[in-house]
């Protein structure tokens, strides 16, 4: 089965790195006494996870807080330390790092300019002028494992990854160990793309484990879950998303997603260095904290399961069981 929501996605993700590789963009090129914020992504802002979450949280402060608000997607490692150094020298307020690569880059600019604020979203940097967000690792992976393991009938899940970085390192970990309490029987693959926006290699990845006998995918990788979703569309298998709230993409085939709400982290940054209360400090953000979550529910999905994985949700978010795991 196919769905036309995939295509245009795909269709929408070459057109990006078309016309934005690279690139930059402003809403206001004017000098202002308004706050003013920009961000780093790695991959496109359309790739309806890990990076769109960050255009929205831009979005977000421009629209409810009136920032001033400039980014540049697909920006290559080489370039990091550039483009990071323009938008400092321009005096932006605060200046976003989207992932766990920005990490080197932003310690180098930040000893350059000490009246400029950076945050790194996905690390854990730490110093005068720089903070830092990571999503709590464990708690997802510990509903996700236990959905997958009781979902799978043929008792091979997979998982496509973009990057074998430490934290999607230790979600693997976490995901390993709890398929194998709730489904001993069942095995558990790996596979990474190296690549965050690469659709065709997370769709290769999948198909790959998918003729292997693997029936649930739990995909990591920003565009490469869109590649994975468009494999499970064509075999009639099933995909677990991450980042993002992939349900819309393919209500059927997406079991649920594990989201991460970086809009609502990025409002927090914002809201902070507006009230003058922002500090450079590392802080991990969960479940708990309500920036963690599960999107959408595919009707695939058993209704006692459902029940019995969103009760776990609940137990996490009032702190009566503690998944979460640390570096």
């Amino acid at each position: 089965m196919k769905h036309r929501t995939i295509k245009v996605m795909v269709l929408l993700l070459a057109v990006g790195a078309l016309l934005f590789a690279g690139g930059s963009k402003e809403s206001s090129a004017e000098p202002s006494d308004t706050m003013r914020a920009a961000m780093l992504m790695s991959g496109p802002i359309n790739d309806g996870g890990w990076n769109t979450s960050a255009y929205e949280g831009l979005l977000k402060l421009r629209d409810e807080l009136g920032f001033e608000i400039a980014y540049s997607e697909l920006v290559p490692q080489t370039e990091h330390v550039n483009i990071l150094r323009n938008y400092a020298s321009r005096g932006y307020d605060i200046v976003f790092g989207h992932g766990f690569e920005y990490g080197e880059s932003l310690l180098e600019v930040a000893e350059e300019f000490p009246n400029v604020n950076f945050y790194q979203i996905g690390g854990d940097v730490e110093t005068d002028n720089v903070g830092s967000g990571v999503f709590a690792s464990g708690e997802h992976a510990y509903l996700m494992g236990k959905l997958a393991a009781k979902f799978t009938s043929t008792n091979r899940i997979g998982f496509v990854g973009a990057m074998a970085i430490p934290t999607i390192e230790l979600e693997v970990m976490v995901l390993r160990e709890t398929i194998e309490i709730y489904n001993p029987d069942a095995s558990f693959t790996v596979a990474y793309t190296g690549s965050w926006d690469d659709v065709v290699r997370g769709k290769e990845a999948a198909l790959a484990q998918i003729a292997n006998g693997v029936d649930v995918i739990i995909a990591i990788g920003d565009a490469c879950d869109v590649g994975a979703i468009q494999a499970a569309e064509e075999e009639g298998v099933h995909v677990i998303g991450w980042s993002g709230d992939f349900h819309s993409l393919s209500p059927e085939v997406v079991l649920t997603s594990a989201v991460q709400s970086v809009p609502e982290l990025i409002m927090m940054q914002g809201q902070m260095l507006m009230d003058g209360v922002w500090n450079a400090e590392h802080k991990v953000w969960g479940i708990p904290e309500g920036v963690m979550y599960l999107g959408g529910w595919s009707q695939a999905v058993p209704a006692e399961l459902k029940e019995e994985i969103m009760s776990d949700l609940e137990d996490m978010k009032t702190g009566i069981v503690n998944r979460r795991i640390s570096l």
